[in-house]
C-alpha cells in the first residue's frame, strides 16, 4: 500500500512510517496541498534586515531558537493554518487538506522536512498545491513550487488561479531582486531549476520541429 504512494527515495526509515501514517488519513484518496512560508519568507526576511542578519539560521544564533519560535514560526505556522482551513471551506469541507505547519519530527532539520514534502507531492496522492501569499520569498515555498511542477501537480495560487512556470519565474526573480542583501541562494537555485526546465522544454521543441520538417522533406 505504501509503495503505490509513493517511491520514497530517501532512505529515511521515518519518511516511511509518517507515509504510513497519513494513508490511514487519506484511505485511498487524493489531497490538496497547503504550501506557506513557516521558516523563511516575507516575515523572516523583514527581521533578518531588522537585525542585521543574511539567513534564518544566523537570526537564530543571535537571538535564540525561543525568539524565532514566538515571532517567526508561530505566527507563520498560524497564518498557514487559517489557509489550509480557508482552501477546505472553499472546496465545501470535502476535499482532504494537508497543511505542513504541524509536522514536528525530532531531530529533524530543514533539509528533512523538506525532503518529506518532496517525496509526498511525487506520491501521485496530490491532486493540486495551494500557494498562500507571498509564497515566493520562502525557500519551502519556492522549492515545492518546483518539485510539483517536476511531478505535474496543479499549482494555485490563493484565489484558485494556475500559476505557471513562468509566472513563478517572475514573482521569484522579484523577490530575489527585492532581498538582494541577504541569503537568497535557495530562491536562486530554485529560480535556477524552472528556468532549466523552460530551457530543455524550448530545446526539445525545436528539436522536434526540425525532426518533422526532415521527415517532410523527405516525403
Amino acid at each position: 500500500m505504501l509503495m503505490e504512494m509513493s517511491s520514497i527515495k530517501s532512505n529515511n526509515p521515518q519518511f516511511a512510517t509518517l507515509f504510513t501514517a497519513m494513508e490511514c488519513v487519506l484511505n485511498g484518496e487524493n489531497a490538496i496541498y497547503c504550501s506557506s512560508e513557516l521558516t523563511s519568507g516575507l516575515r523572516a526576511s523583514h527581521e533578518l534586515r531588522k537585525y542585521e542578519v543574511k539567513s534564518s539560521e544566523e537570526l537564530k544564533k543571535k537571538l535564540g531558537d525561543d525568539w524565532f519560535y514566538q515571532n517567526i514560526f508561530a505566527p507563520n505556522a498560524k497564518l498557514t493554518n487559517e489557509f489550509a482551513d480557508s482552501v477546505r471551506q472553499g472546496e465545501g469541507g470535502k476535499t482532504l487538506v494537508i497543511t505542513p505547519a504541524p509536522l514536528k519530527v525530532s531531530g529533524w532539520k530543514q533539509p528533512e522536512y523538506n525532503g518529506f514534502w518532496t517525496e509526498l507531492l511525487h506520491s501521485k496522492r496530490i491532486e493540486s498545491v495551494r500557494f498562500n501569499e507571498d509564497w515566493q520569498y520562502s525557500n519551502g515555498c519556492t522549492t515545492e513550487f518546483v518539485e510539483a511542477h517536476a511531478a505535474e501537480v496543479h499549482t494555485l495560487d490563493v484565489k484558485r488561479e494556475i500559476i505557471t512556470r513562468d509566472a513563478a519565474i517572475e514573482l521569484i526573480t522579484a523577490a530575489i531582486k527585492k532581498f538582494a542583501d541577504l541569503d537568497t541562494s535557495l530562491l536562486q537555485q530554485n529560480l535556477d531549476r524552472l528556468v532549466a526546465t523552460r530551457t530543455l522544454r524550448t530545446t526539445a521543441t525545436v528539436q522536434l520541429d526540425g525532426s518533422r520538417t526532415k521527415l517532410s522533406r523527405r516525403r
